[in-house]
């Protein structure tokens, strides 16, 4: 496919800038015109057109489908699409892929929808399969190719009417980037995170909200009680308060450290010991693959993706979302089991 007017679709210019800008810059060194349309969070979108030169179209997409500025968001598809008249929508994310087949599906052009963890999944909540499921099966009859991500969705994709699916690895990960900083000093850049050089880490990477469950985790760490073990959260979100305000009441200060948003992941997991991702749902997490690329040990929830991922415990040890005991026996045994360590290690970077 080359030579054509690519209009990408994402509910918010964060996802875009997390996972799609190595997309574009293939589309477009295959000779594509790659243009974006999505909402703006307040973070990305003016570096997106000034740094990666990317034409980007604000359009007021609300991530919960029933919102109705989605029919605002819509209509202002209807008029980009008469306007620049683009030959394919490759759309992404749950509002932004529905909003992107029914433009297809109105100016009968061809789309391609990738799938990166459906909103239905086994264990989710009955809204999930009432209001996502639903959509996502009768949007697929407008779906030339559905890029699936993981096998559980890919298994439930092919039941829909998508022309074609096709399940791969990811979204992919940078080796060149993500990959031990031998020049680091470990000890001054453990020191400046608070952390001792013989301390235990663990790190999770991601956006502080109920999916991404981390919250469960301070908890854990308060129980496991062991001044040696180090937690360390990067991210920001909608629970940033909570978070800070559990930590401040528990006199969890020296355990728990909250980074906000970093530019330094490469850094961080160099000195990490432990990756944990105790999320409710995933596709098939970037970051989860990042901290493998590192050899490091993975504790997980036993989901969707991560079972990709992590194997029958191959690479880790997998525990159930809502168990927050699980996840401190896990943390316990990898924290005194170095033999253990270096096994799963070994297997993340095979």
């Amino acid at each position: 496919m080359t030579n054509k007017k690519i209009l990408m679709i994402s509910t918010l210019d964060d996802f875009i800038h997390r996972f799609l800008i190595p997309h574009i810059d293939h589309l477009k060194e295959q000779g594509n015109e790659v243009e974006c349309a999505c909402n703006e969070s307040g973070f990305w979108f003016k570096e997106l057109q000034e740094k990666h030169g990317i034409t980007m179209h604000k359009i007021p997409f609300g991530r919960n489908p029933l919102k109705p500025s989605n029919l605002k968001a819509y209509k202002q598809l209807k008029q980009l699409q008469k306007q620049n008249k683009y030959d394919v929508i490759y759309c992404h994310t749950p509002v932004g892929g529905f909003m992107g087949r029914m433009l297809a599906k109105k100016f009968k052009i061809p789309c391609i929808y990738m799938a990166h963890g459906f909103h239905f999944y086994n264990g989710c909540p009955l809204k999930n399969k009432l209001i996502f499921k639903t959509l996502e099966s009768w949007a697929s009859k407008y779906t030339d190719i559905l890029i699936t991500i993981n096998n559980e969705d890919y298994e439930a994709a092919k039941k829909m009417k998508a022309k074609k699916v096709f399940k791969i690895n990811g979204i992919g990960v940078d080796f060149s980037t993500y990959k031990k900083n031998e020049n680091l000093n470990q000890t001054e850049f453990r020191k400046s995170l608070g952390i001792k050089s013989d301390d235990f880490v663990v790190t999770s990477v991601g956006e502080l909200n109920e999916n991404k469950n981390t919250f469960r985790l301070l908890e854990v760490i308060k129980n496991l009680n062991n001044p040696k073990i180090k937690y360390l959260i990067c991210g920001q979100g909608p629970l940033g308060e909570k978070y800070k305000k559990y930590i401040e009441d528990n006199n969890l200060q020296d355990n728990i450290k909250l980074l906000g948003f970093r530019k330094d992941i490469p850094d961080i997991l160099t000195i990490t010991d432990l990756y944990i991702m105790p999320s409710y749902r995933e596709g098939l997490s970037k970051s989860m693959m990042e901290a493998m690329c590192y050899g490091l040990p993975i504790v997980a929830s036993k989901i969707r993706g991560n079972t990709d991922l992590v194997g029958d415990n191959e690479g880790g040890i997998l525990c159930s979302p809502t168990e927050s005991e699980e996840f401190k026996q896990a943390i316990s045994t990898l924290f005194e089991n170095k033999e253990l360590c270096e096994k799963y290690s070994k297997r993340n970077l095979e």
